[in-house]
């Protein structure tokens, strides 16, 4: 008779049930049984979790041939951890009528009953794994709401700490908790601020590689690192509006807000892919926060903004003067710039822009344009509108002063405040009847739940509110700097180098729309966000 020995570790050692001690173990069990042909199939560094490994494969293809007449393993979790995996195996097995034995627990599938106390013995298995896992996992979720660090790398920033504490029995234990380092903490809180102030992660990134500003590990920072330092609420200064806003997406924080970061479990998945926040474990923690809630917040909003933006297809020469404002009048996809054949007097290829639409989905037939003639032809149309200085100023002054009323409407910060310190006003009262008389609280408490979920969310709406006020405020600033661009484009524009032309299109223009249909472009600038400017 023929048999095949299956041998399984998880980890490459030497220690313990090795797979060279499994396969001698089997060898043995199989001569002493008369099995005169021996195929050994080993799978060293695998999981039991599934049944996805290389020589496993093998050997069922080779059961499917009927080359062996039976298996033969140490221990019944060599061939599988799961019981579907492992019931599905046993009747593949029975199918082409080949044998199964276990010789630890002593089980073959010759006879019925070692068939059914193989089972039995495995579905037990089984629970008792999850149970001691799931018990596990609650006790990580208690220890995780006390807002102790838990362990693994601690974020940029910190270090993990040893303290020492006693119990309620006095016994003295340790926890650990995360503590600063300040050089890191700096460059955290530089992070933040200059995120805002260039508007994008890719900006961030290069504006710390020109500044040789490195990782802990001395390494250039990458964008997906920069995101998750930004997105981390380790980092902020807990408060009642970033709870309103962690809870309006749908997470749950545990502990009282003080001025502490929040740290986060549970986000990922066992395939290392982020769970909906609903399930993270969220905690005020006991290291002080870094970062003030306004500024975190509007990192959030901003991060969420870009995010929301559709992906920018780009070239490998897409870096023209106009690139980055300009689109396609038919079918609005972004233009880029490319490069052409060698012109014969200049000895430099001719540079156009060509609809990415057109280029990568041929989607668009809009003919492509000579880059340096429909930058002139912008440069003189921006000269041309902006030459007249006392209609200029008097049209940017007439439309601030519009941008201030819209957003004044839209906001009306004024009441959410009054209605915020009326609900403070009458939670407080109610607090103060039940100081005096406790037999008031079941009357009481529901009222005052409901006016506290009521705070919140116009704690919100304030914060929504200021936002705006702030982006109001950020873009009449904008405003002021364009219009002195604009009011000395002219003078600029003669001396500038690509460099700096560029930086003036970027500081004025907010779109340009070229029409190939007549070759014109239509600029709107960035103090005139609305049709028409120009």
């Amino acid at each position: 008779m023929k048999a095949a020995i299956y041998s399984r570790k998880s980890k490459f050692t030497g220690k313990g049930e090795s797979i060279e001690n499994q396969i001698e173990m089997c060898k043995k069990y199989a001569s002493d049984n008369e099995y005169d042909e021996i195929f050994i199939y080993e799978d060293e560094g695998f999981s039991g979790g599934n049944i996805n490994r290389p020589e496993f494969k093998q050997m069922m293809k080779d059961a499917k041939s009927h080359k062996f007449d039976v298996i033969i393993c140490y221990r019944l979790d060599r061939i599988s951890r799961n019981v579907s995996d492992f019931s599905t195996l046993i009747d593949k097995l029975k199918l082409l009528n080949i044998g199964f034995i276990s010789i630890k627990e002593q089980f073959d599938t010759t006879s019925p009953m070692g068939t059914a106390m193989m089972f039995i013995s495995s579905v037990f298995a089984q629970l008792e794994r999850e149970t001691i896992a799931e018990r596990i996992k609650d006790n990580m979720y208690e220890l995780a709401k006390t807002g102790r660090w838990l362990g693994g790398t601690p974020p940029f920033g910190f270090i993990s700490e040893q303290n020492l504490y006693s119990d309620a029995n006095g016994k003295q234990k340790k926890m650990f908790q995360l503590a600063p380092v300040e050089s890191e903490c700096e460059l955290i809180k530089y992070m933040y601020e200059q995120y805002l102030a260039l508007g994008s992660l890719g900006k961030l990134q290069k504006h710390l590689s020109i500044k040789e500003i490195k990782t802990r590990n001395n390494a250039t920072w990458d964008i997906k690192a920069l995101q998750l330092i930004l997105r981390n609420p380790v980092y902020v200064k807990s408060d009642e509006v970033v709870l309103s806003y962690l809870e309006s997406k749908g997470a749950k924080v545990f502990g009282e807000v003080n001025g502490n970061g929040i740290l986060s479990y549970n986000k990922k998945d066992s395939k290392d892919k982020y769970k909906d926040i609903s399930e993270w474990i969220l905690s005020v923690a006991k290291h002080k926060g870094l970062i003030d809630s306004s500024l975190w917040l509007l990192v959030q909003k901003k991060l969420d903004k870009n995010k929301s933006l559709a992906p920018r297809l780009v070239s490998n020469d897409s870096s023209g003067l106009l690139s980055h404002v300009l689109y396609c009048k038919k079918c609005g996809g972004k233009m880029i710039q490319k490069k052409g054949h060698t012109s014969v007097k200049t000895k430099e290829p001719f540079r156009y822009y060509v609809c990415l639409n057109k280029m990568n989905f041929k989607s668009c037939d809009s003919k492509n344009i000579r880059a340096d003639i429909l930058e002139k032809h912008v440069a003189h149309k921006i000269i041309d509108e902006t030459s007249d200085a006392g209609s200029l100023i008097k049209a940017i002054d007439d439309y601030k002063n519009k941008l201030q009323l819209d957003s004044s409407k839209s906001t009306n910060l004024n009441s959410i405040k009054k209605q915020i310190a009326l609900k403070q006003t009458q939670i407080n009262n109610l607090m103060e009847n039940i100081s005096k008389n406790p037999k008031l609280f079941d009357l009481f408490n529901s009222k005052i739940e409901e006016l506290n979920s009521e705070l919140k969310s116009l704690k919100f709406k304030k914060f929504e509110a200021e936002s705006v006020k702030e982006n109001t405020s950020n873009a009449l600033k904008e405003i002021d700097a364009s219009t002195q661009m604009l009011l000395n484009f002219k003078k600029l524009w003669i001396y500038a180098d690509f460099s700096t032309k560029k930086l003036l299109i970027e500081n004025i223009v907010d779109s340009i729309y070229y029409n190939a249909n007549d070759k014109t472009a239509d600029v709107k600038l960035i103090c005139f966000k609305k049709k028409g400017a120009l």
